[in-house]
């Protein structure tokens, strides 16, 4: 849009290296190859902070950080989904180092994201701490928490670092203590900042039937590897 400062999103690449793979059949080997480099090249050369060691939502072209609302916008579940999608890259081609990178974010990005006091990882942050934009920042949501799972299950089965397993076990008890509805069955996706329902309607514009039963599968496949392998902890 002509006048508008310049910038560019992370949920491209994010997407498009998920969207690779799976379609990684179809694709000829070059294109496949070529596509996935570019993802990881722009993931890490223009949204992350390399000090905080968590991913900007937007930067500018050329991956210079802008100071405005969109510029320092943090959104912690894009991270960490993105996170799982260069994990699996990394597991595909061997590369112990592109793996741990993609670990370390995850944990920084729990580590600023997680609401200390009634838990849950927020929706929105301004990575210089400033008031953000959006209204709902401090709401938790379902497919945040879901993609945290399957991100942390991952982690841990390839680094066995005990921090994954530790942030997976209270990011699981509080995803499984507020978001399945007891009584009828499906998640609710809308909680405000302690937890509680703000939202009934478990379907709507954007929560529909995707990521719940894509992360329980994901999980499902996760402990199913670890079973088959030297087992951290009982997966029980």
């Amino acid at each position: 849009v002509p006048g508008t400062r310049p910038m560019v999103s992370l949920a491209l690449p994010m997407i498009l290296a998920n969207v690779t793979q799976e379609l990684g059949w179809m694709l000829e080997p070059g294109i496949h190859d070529r596509t996935l480099d570019t993802c990881v090249d722009e993931v890490f050369s223009l949204f992350l902070d390399g000090e905080r060691q968590v991913l900007h939502e937007h930067a500018a072209p050329d991956g210079s950080k802008i100071d405005c609302f969109e510029g320092r916008l943090l959104n912690p579940g894009h991270g960490i989904e993105a996170m799982w999608f260069i994990m699996d890259i990394a597991e595909r081609r061997k590369d112990g180092s592109l793996a741990g990178r993609a670990v370390d974010v995850v944990l920084k990005t729990l580590e600023l994201g997680w609401d200390a006091g009634p838990g849950g990882v927020f929706y929105f942050l301004d990575s210089q701490g400033h008031p953000p934009q959006q209204l709902e920042w401090d709401q938790k949501l379902w497919w945040v928490h879901v993609e945290t799972l399957v991100a942390l299950l991952k982690a841990y089965r390839l680094s066995g670092r005990e921090a994954c397993w530790s942030w997976f076990e209270r990011v699981h008890a509080y995803t499984w203590g507020h978001f399945p509805d007891p009584e009828f069955g499906e998640w609710f996706g809308y909680l405000n900042r302690r937890g509680e329902v703000l939202l009934p309607l478990k379907g709507g514009k954007w929560k529909g039937c995707f990521h719940v039963p894509r992360g329980l599968y994901l999980c499902l496949r996760e402990f199913e590897k670890l079973g088959a392998g030297p087992m951290h902890k009982d997966s029980s």
